[in-house]
């Protein structure tokens, strides 16, 4: 992170007095402009894109920060995405080569057995086969106004 005046910092509380988090890379020397150029598209392609805050305006991730004012959209925005893999190469050429860039994560040893090495998809597939054999959990209060609802609309549950 840097501190108010741009100054590289490991200190946290200089979030509270007009520091600002690094993107991923941190600075120049460590691939800084990568971060940012990745950040950036994730602003775009999320935020200006859906009409949604972005940049400074978008909600911040710590409670204690203000919002700026004059916000520039409304709420938080997602992108979802499609691409056709045979328009950039041959489909089987992408899955030969997805399949080969999986087993060689999958064989990196881990750095303790009860953290294996992951791959995208990976907890999703774990907690769809967890929800599977034991249910989705409900809240309370979720129950509660599920009923209500459905007594509403004189529907059986």
């Amino acid at each position: 992170m840097q501190d108010k005046e741009g100054n590289t910092s490991t200190n946290p509380h200089e979030l509270k007095s007009g520091g600002a988090l690094l993107p991923l890379g941190g600075d120049r020397e460590h691939g800084s402009h990568k971060g940012y150029c990745l950040g950036a598209v994730v602003d775009i392609f999320s935020a200006v894109l859906s009409g949604a805050n972005y940049g400074p305006w978008a909600p911040p991730f710590v409670s204690f920060l203000p919002l700026p004012p004059n916000p520039v959209g409304e709420g938080l925005g997602h992108f979802f995405g499609a691409m056709r893999v045979d328009a950039f190469r041959p489909a089987d050429e992408f899955k030969t080569h997805m399949d080969t860039w999986i087993s060689r994560f999958r064989s990196t040893v881990p750095v303790s057995e009860e953290q294996p090495v992951l791959i995208p998809g990976d907890p999703e597939r774990e907690m769809a086969a967890e929800r599977i054999h034991s249910g989705i959990p409900l809240l309370l209060p979720v129950v509660k106004d599920l009923r209500e609802v459905a007594t509403k609309f004189e529907l059986d549950f």
